[in-house]
């Protein structure tokens, strides 16, 4: 069966001199979500593709740990774009970060906006759709350790939108505008990619009234993985790579909270409850079952066939972020609905009133609990961190003093666990000094995906262990064998090496013997330095 194209009837002349622009609307709320929930450039994941980026940008630096930093360069063409917009225009990198996260905002809604448009007639459930998804910004998806969108920008934040885009096109009946989009979506991030293009199928199949096609190919992804399984059960796995990847019990839902799995059931329930409401023959209606169908796929490959004692392959696709467009679809569908059922009501009606207050009420309500789970999430950092600014976090400080008074080449060592400790708001070291970084807590994650990178990660990682408690001696055995010049140590750290700069909460430091008066023109311009 062939989905009714939705028209909406065009605006007359003089109703299209009042009306806003949908873009200036769009703009808006990018600006809206900027400041709601923040903007950290170098944290978490940033951090990595940032490093990335620096390294595609000017290969002299990261030399030591490139293969660690060109890791996210491997598989997505997004960091290179970043690099060639760095190199072309000489922009400030920091000012280019900035751009292209509002940019992948305004993408983002205006994805949810064009989905919404051919779901809902009703511009009111059009545009609530719109701003919930803005809200939602920040929601977890499940357990897994992704949001719907993050406060900085990575390749995801651009293969969201051009996922949400194909299934427009594929609603369309647009099969080359599919394609593109999805082609996109692959240069930004394969994995991402690899589910939205199934999502995009099992609609088409359901579209077309291949319901039991659809069906027969979700069963035959649940059959893959248990292939994959067999065939890598007796793979060899390095004590190192296992202690890695058990350390990430996100990867394993049999390792969740009991709380994280009602981020799993609760949308599947309500995705069957709608599409048996809705029925075969409204689009929603085939948007829901086609939810439930991936859903429970992923849902069965992950419980059956990922799990702590292995084999690990399937670990690297992490099956449950197929979950990430089922909940960017549940938001634009949720949105939609309440705006259907509190804002379109007719001019005059005795419960309109109260009908969009309880509309903004919903909203503020969802916007508040988005907030308070945020809350602590970056305490010590400024809520939006503009290029320029001088930060507020005084781990981001020390870093800002190595990347003007260290050099180049500099090979720094630190405590592996850096980027999680308390007080550090997971900022990361490479993408903000631009120096090197034996690898640490963060590097885990990429030789989880990369296993050649296991020996390396291992190797430095275990060098740094305990780092603030060693000895001067054994921290020089330990490093000089990986080319480590200087040290991050904590500011509670004994250590009797010189120190050109210290704060509340680290000290810098030399594994080589330093010039005398180096450093003089800096300690007296900031006073924050100690000459050790």
């Amino acid at each position: 069966m062939t989905t009714p194209q939705i028209t909406l009837s065009p605006p007359s002349s003089s109703a299209r001199k009042g009306a806003i622009s949908p873009l200036l609307i769009l703009a808006a709320l990018t600006t809206a979500v900027l400041f709601l929930y923040g903007y950290h450039p170098f944290a978490d994941d940033a951090g990595i593709y940032v490093a990335g980026i620096r390294k595609v940008a000017d290969p002299s630096l990261y030399r030591p740990d490139a293969p660690f930093v060109l890791a996210s360069t491997r598989l997505s063409a997004f960091p290179h774009f970043l690099a060639a917009i760095v190199r072309y225009t000489r922009a400030p990198l920091e000012y280019v970060l900035l751009a292209t996260h509002l940019a992948s905002i305004f993408a983002c809604l205006f994805a949810c906006w064009t989905l919404a448009r051919r779901i809902f007639a009703s511009p009111a459930a059009q545009w609530f759709a719109v701003a919930l998804a803005g809200a939602c910004f920040t929601l977890p998806i499940a357990g897994t350790a992704i949001l719907i969108m993050d406060p900085y920008v990575t390749s995801r934040s651009f293969s969201t939108p051009l996922g949400l885009f194909a299934l427009t096109a594929a609603i369309d009946h647009g099969w080359a505008r599919v394609a593109l989009f999805l082609v996109l979506a692959a240069l930004m991030h394969p994995l991402m990619a690899l589910y939205a293009a199934a999502f995009v199928l099992l609609f088409i199949l359901i579209d077309e009234g291949q319901t039991r096609a659809a069906l027969r190919l979700s069963i035959c992804g649940v059959i893959a993985a248990g292939g994959i399984y067999l065939a890598t059960l007796h793979l060899p796995v390095s004590p190192a790579y296992s202690e890695a990847v058990l350390s990430r019990s996100y990867l394993f839902p049999s390792e969740w909270p009991w709380f994280e799995y009602l981020g799993l059931a609760i949308p599947l329930l309500l995705y069957a409850v709608a599409s048996k409401h809705l029925g075969l023959h409204t689009l929603p209606g085939k948007l829901c079952l086609t939810a439930v169908m991936m859903g429970t796929a992923a849902a069965l490959s992950a419980f059956l066939f990922v799990h702590p004692s292995g084999p690990y392959f399937l670990v690297r696709l992490q099956p449950l972020r197929s979950f990430h467009i089922l909940y960017m679809l549940a938001v634009v569908l949720l949105g939609g609905l309440a705006g259907e059922l509190l804002l379109n009501r007719s001019p005059g009606h005795p419960r309109q009133q109260y009908s969009r207050w309880a509309a903004f009420a919903l909203l503020a309500a969802v916007i508040a609990t988005m907030l308070f789970f945020q809350r602590g999430r970056y305490p010590f950092s400024a809520h939006v961190e503009w290029p320029g600014q001088t930060p507020r976090n005084p781990g981001q400080q020390a870093f800002l003093w190595i990347r003007a008074n260290t050099p180049q080449d500099a090979v720094f060592a630190a405590a592996p666990e850096l980027v999680f400790l308390d007080g550090e708001d997971s900022q990361g070291f490479r993408a903000t000094t631009g120096r090197s970084l034996l690898a640490d807590d963060k590097d885990e994650g990429l030789a989880i995906l990369y296993p050649q990178l296991i020996g390396p990660w291992a190797a430095e990682r275990n060098a740094q262990s305990g780092l603030d408690h060693l000895s001067d001696s054994e921290r020089v055995s330990r490093l000089r064998p990986f080319g480590a010049t200087w040290l991050l140590l904590s500011r509670n750290a004994a250590t009797s090496l010189p120190c050109p700069y210290r704060n509340a909460v680290a000290q810098v430091c030399c594994l080589r013997p330093l010039r005398k008066g180096a450093y003089q023109n800096h300690l007296h311009v900031t006073g924050t330095s100690d000459p050790g």
